[in-house]
């Protein structure tokens, strides 16, 4: 699926459609430069997935790895920071992906791929100042 969004806002409504799909143990790898909207659109899956509005959904670039309540217990994973990949297994990163909570993780590309194979696929690509294409992986429908 692809799809064009004009605004923060309107990478945040979609969020929410796709947050509104997930299920217990999805992950959902995210991909994508530096500013192209990979937080702001978690924000709309975390909305969708029932996490209170004010709740701040913010990068845990300096924490790696925030949790939050909605309909399932929810990790947003930052690997910015990440240098090498042995500095994964110190996190326990493989206890959350196998679990029964959502994983949203932003930089995925620094995860070996075999950890990722059942993962839903987001890429986000910068068009213009505010305009991004958002291409999606693994996700069957989309209300």
């Amino acid at each position: 699926m692809e799809f064009i969004t004009n605004s923060s806002q309107e990478t945040i409504e979609l969020g929410k459609k796709i947050g509104a799909q997930l299920k217990a143990g999805d992950i959902l790898a995210f991909y994508g430069e530096l500013g192209s909207g990979k937080t702001t659109m978690i924000k709309g899956v975390c909305l969708g997935l029932g996490v209170a509005e004010e709740s701040i959904v913010k990068s845990p670039s300096f924490i790696i790895i925030n949790e939050y309540q909605g309909v399932y217990s929810i990790y947003h994973i930052d690997l910015y920071r990440i240098k090498d990949p042995s500095e994964l297994y110190s996190l326990g990163l493989e206890d959350y992906l196998e679990g029964s909570g959502i994983c949203l993780i932003e930089w995925a590309e620094k995860l070996n791929p075999e950890l990722l194979a059942q993962a839903i696929k987001v890429q986000i690509e910068i068009i213009a100042n505010t305009m991004r294409k958002i291409k999606i992986h693994g996700l069957k429908t989309l209300n």
